[in-house]
């Protein structure tokens, strides 16, 4: 990788939903997440299910970690887990700066036969991968 280039990485976490989260606050949550991550530089997705929320960040390094950290001091997230944090070459989840897709409108047979439902807290490295790729070409899809 060259040094002069910002290094780039991938996140990949999961928290639990706060009690006190409304369904309105998603639209808050996404607009924000749009706004700031373009000043920023940083694509992802966020699936949500109302009890989970499932996120893969994409950007350099340093934007990336700070965006985490906030995360985990956000009240609407209760026990923020890490489940994958790599250096990337190049992005695999650059169509958006921020997309959310709603739990259970988006079908997910793959995590249902997996885990018999959508339980991020089970999700291995590379499931995560997998249901977020697939997230991003259903969405795309259904555009």
């Amino acid at each position: 990788m060259d040094a002069s280039k910002p290094r780039l990485c991938r996140l990949i976490y999961f928290s639990s939903v706060s009690s006190h989260l409304q369904e309105s606050d998603l639209d808050d949550i996404l607009a924000e997440s749009i706004k700031r991550n373009e000043r920023d530089g940083i694509t992802g997705l966020l699936a949500y299910d109302q009890f989970n929320f499932m996120q893969v960040l994409e950007g350099e390094e340093e934007a990336v970690n700070r965006l985490y950290l906030g995360i985990t001091a956000d009240p609407r997230h209760q026990d923020v887990r890490l489940i994958q944090y790599e250096q990337i070459d190049h992005r695999q989840f650059d169509d958006w700066a921020m997309a959310l897709a709603k739990l259970p409108e988006v079908p997910g047979n793959y995590i249902n036969k997996l885990y018999g439902g959508f339980k991020p807290q089970l999700f291995s490295t590379r499931d995560a991968l997998i249901y977020f790729n697939f997230l991003r070409n259903y969405l795309k899809r259904a555009a």
